[in-house]
């Protein structure tokens, strides 16, 4: 049996939890059913999206709003700094909608579930025409006492995020204590008159939603206690608002009626807007045959592009291919002239050493020389007198003459000391270890047959 009084409850919410803890996001957590704020409901069951968007779509959808709003500022110290919304500041307008029977009197099935199905279409009706584009969430829960509905508004178009604005009662309050204080009344009288005005619009918007949702769903504006009615004028009371639910229907019927003429008005504009597209057929086809000319053209165009883009990357494949191959090439020259390079210092160290070889071979012969007469000095000692053609020639090639000269002159000196000093035998003997140990030095390439 329909019965029972109309309830609509309007409020808004900040990021900040208000004094009961109840914040944005604990809202449409709780909306959604998540299990730390659900623990009030015996048996949790995820809400019914009957329009727009899930609560957890709501809580993304509002955060970044929140974020788009963040504006760059100039501090007083010159340097800027980005500024977002205050936490403080109400966000969320919500809504809540409850039907007077209980969950199970209007589940599937039921009497009453056609009549709880248009109080529903009665609310979205009147929801979309209080908030417009900023609604962006209803959604039902059945699972406690009452069925009821859940609404969602974002102050979309508001670049200071104030969901209070979206409320009509807040609006006429905010206007009312500007004009009072446009008058000259002072700040507390101001709030006050603005809290009257609040109060007779709530009251208003509370009989407008009747009129449009309450009334014609069969509910009562108010309930039994509030009006202090007996309990026979409450049953008038409900009765009479069935009967005012009973003909609206009527007038529903009747509208539909209307309906159904203007739905025969409307076969005879579309028999005449037929016959006005057969005229617009001809305009069509030219219209048609422009634009396919224009995409033969667009598709030309395309082919061209590609055709140049598909050149263009065969050009680069190809640079890319050459650099390549010369940078191979390049690689393989450096290896080259290292190994050169190495082969140049290995000979380098060689015929160094078989120079110093035959440098030490050539003062060894020339000193050997000294011993057996050979070898001395000229008339005026300043030149060396060698008796042997090839190793004079082998001391100017080597540029050894004055390196050898000192050392022949150091020898002759030595040697006449040791003859004035030693006995025939023991000069033979001395004789005849330097030879030995000049001749060790020769190497075997500097010996003549002789050589003994």
């Amino acid at each position: 049996m329909m019965s029972g009084p109309q309830f609509l409850h309007i409020q808004s919410y900040s990021l900040k939890p208000n004094p009961k803890g109840q914040s944005v996001a604990q809202i449409l957590e709780e909306a959604g059913r998540a299990p730390l704020y659900s623990i009030h409901v015996d048996s949790p069951s995820p809400p019914k999206i009957i329009y727009g968007l899930s609560p957890g779509e709501v809580e993304e959808r509002h955060k970044a709003m929140v974020q788009s709003r963040a504006v760059e500022v100039r501090l007083a110290s010159g340097k800027t700094a980005r500024r977002g919304i205050r936490k403080d500041r109400h966000t969320l307008l919500t809504a809540v909608v409850s039907y007077p029977l209980l969950t199970n009197q209007v589940a599937e099935g039921s009497q009453d579930r056609a009549a709880y199905e248009r109080w529903i279409d009665l609310n979205l009706k009147w929801l979309r025409a209080q908030f417009g584009d900023q609604l962006l969430s209803v959604i039902e829960h059945t699972d406690e006492k009452h069925p009821h509905l859940h609404v969602f508004v974002l102050p979309l178009d508001d670049p200071d995020c104030m969901a209070r604005r979206l409320n009509p009662a807040w609006r006429v309050k905010e206007e009312a204590e500007k004009l009072a204080k446009h008058h000259g009344h002072p700040a507390k009288m101001a709030v006050k008159l603005g809290n009257r005005a609040y109060r007779a619009k709530a009251r208003e918007l509370q009989d407008d939603y009747y009129r449009n949702v309450g009334l014609p769903a069969g509910l009562t504006r108010t309930g039994p206690k509030r009006e202090r009615l007996s309990r026979a004028q409450w049953k008038e009371r409900k009765a009479s608002a069935k009967r005012e639910a009973e003909l609206l229907r009527e007038m529903d019927t009747r509208v539909e009626d209307l309906a159904d003429g203007q739905a025969a008005l409307d076969a005879e504009v579309e028999r005449k807007a037929e016959e006005l597209a057969a005229k617009l057929e001809v305009a069509e086809s030219i219209l048609e045959d422009a634009e396919r000319r224009q995409r033969d053209a667009e598709h030309v165009a395309a082919e061209i592009i590609e055709q140049a883009r598909q050149t263009a990357e065969e050009a680069n494949r190809n640079a890319r291919r050459e650099l390549f191959l010369r940078q191979e090439r390049l690689e393989a020259e450096l290896r080259r002239h290292a190994e050169a390079q190495k082969a140049f210092e290995t000979e380098k160290r060689h015929l160094r050493a078989e120079a110093i070889v035959e440098v030490v071979g050539v003062a060894a012969r020339v000193i050997l020389g000294v011993f057996d007469g050979s070898v001395g000095l000229s008339d005026q000692r300043k030149r060396l007198r060698i008796n042997d053609q090839s190793l004079a020639k082998s001391v100017d090639r080597l540029d050894l003459g004055t390196v050898l000269l000192k050392i022949v002159t150091t020898v002759e000196a030595v040697w006449s000391k040791l003859t004035s000093r030693l006995s025939e035998a023991d000069l033979h003997v001395e004789r005849q270890k330097a030879e030995d140990g000049l001749r060790s030095a020769i190497p075997t390439t500097q010996r003549g047959p002789d050589f003994s």
